[in-house]
């Protein structure tokens, strides 16, 4: 494919963390890396630039749009932050958008209004699993916004399925991935301590069922005294799981580390036995596929979204509850040749999810079909389309991807965003 410039619009990327955040930037760089031009575009937050600000990333580029109204997770409301994201696209000469998140504000929007005024080819990936827990009148405000992204993708089939389900309409599969060899590099020799250590890394929120680890430990005990539990990540129950560990008498065995940095997280993961996850509900979980990187044991809870990744039996253990983890744990790390087998085979899964593999198996078809649809299926606004003919300038089929984009790009000045201009 030849070279594109692609915006990549979320309100959540580094150094937020989380999930999204890093397999945007995983995304972004591996598309760099193949001569692509990345745009990531999100919005300020309090420890980071303010207006009109570009930063330079690994292999892309940032555009931060101010945003002094940002809500729960750090979702903006802020309806300039994102008539500057529409209006980057536009005066860009961008030849895609690839939305991030469909509860993301930015990334919605920027989707809508990109695809439906502008007129601009647009991917929105859905990276939650939310059909069953929209109120009715939300439900369908959404199912009304999905109608004018171009594609709509999910990051596992069960995120998938869930954007199907609200929007009515067929969805593809686009993975998130990450640099497998590159992970691997950052790891350490140096073992944990434990026999074994598990090693959990997860916002300690309500969704991510966090409490659970207290009960796993104190069941893994029993059989396997010296185990040493290690949990990453920080969240509204650090404080009653700090109480849960204390009053069970776990506090030597159950580690709360905080937030680290990528970096240290590579290196703590790779001293792991096992990976624990304790979420129903993840509709990817990269985590685990950072651990499974690793060659780390993956036992996870049920969850739709980990299916995809993880083979029960073979490439790590799926599992129903606390006391299922810890028979399993406790079972595989008994058994030497067991777990052995499956270190290995989660190396070897792991790598199915690497980026340029990823890249070529989903993203690019999937980039291919929107651009492909930029003349098949306009999907401009008709009140747009009415204005259009009452100027003069009637809409026609495939203009943006063929001559309007360099119409605005040519005379763009440097203003309420930034002109980038657009190497030939």
């Amino acid at each position: 494919m030849e070279s594109l410039r692609i915006a990549m619009v979320s309100d959540w990327f580094l150094p937020r963390v989380g999930g999204v955040e890093v397999s945007i930037h995983e995304l972004a760089r591996a598309l760099g890396m193949r001569g692509h031009e990345v745009f990531v575009v999100t919005h300020s937050y309090t420890n980071t630039k303010g207006s009109h600000a570009l930063e330079d990333g690994d292999h892309y580029i940032v555009y931060r749009v101010p945003s002094p109204i940002n809500v729960k997770d750090d979702v903006t409301l802020d309806p300039l932050a994102v008539a500057r994201s529409v209006l980057f696209i536009k005066r860009n000469a961008f030849d895609l958008v690839h939305s991030h998140g469909i509860s993301s504000t930015l990334s919605l929007m920027t989707s809508v209004l990109a695809s439906g005024g502008v007129g601009v080819p647009s991917v929105l990936t859905n990276h939650s699993l939310i059909s069953n827990d929209l109120p009715p009148g939300v439900r369908r405000l959404l199912k009304y916004g999905l109608r004018w992204p171009t594609v709509l993708t999910g990051v596992s089939r069960a995120a998938s399925h869930d954007v199907e389900a609200i929007s009515g309409r067929n969805s593809r599969l686009t993975p998130n991935c990450i640099d497998v060899d590159r992970w691997r590099e950052a790891a350490s020799s140096q073992r944990l301590e434990g026999d074994p250590a598990v090693i959990i890394t997860s916002r300690l929120s309500r969704r991510k069922n966090p409490l659970e680890i207290a009960r796993v430990a104190e069941l893994v005990l029993r059989r396997l005294p010296r185990a040493v539990f290690y949990v990453i990540g920080d969240g509204v129950l650090s404080a009653d799981l700090r109480e849960l560990i204390a009053s069970r008498g776990l506090e030597g065995h159950v580690r709360l580390l905080g937030t680290r940095p990528r970096h240290e997280v590579a290196k703590m993961l790779s001293g792991a036995d096992f990976f624990a996850l304790t979420s129903y509900r993840e509709s990817f979980g990269l985590a685990v596929l950072e651990a499974m990187a690793l060659g780390v044991v993956p036992v996870v809870y049920r969850s739709p979204g980990v299916l995809d990744l993880v083979e029960d039996g073979q490439s790590g253990f799926v599992v129903d509850d606390a006391t299922s983890m810890a028979e399993v744990i406790a079972n595989v790390y008994e058994d030497q040749a067991l777990f052995r087998s499956a270190s290995r085979a989660s190396v070897e899964r792991a790598r199915l999810f690497d980026c340029q593999a990823v890249i070529d198996k989903y993203v690019l078809p999937v980039y291919r079909e929107a651009l492909n649809s930029c003349s098949q299926n306009d999907r401009r606004f008709l009140a747009y389309r009415l204005y259009r003919r009452l100027v003069g300038d009637p809409v026609r089929p495939g203009e943006w991807c063929s001559e309007r984009k360099w119409r605005y790009h040519e005379r763009a000045k440097e203003g309420l965003v930034p002109v980038v201009r657009r190497r030939v």
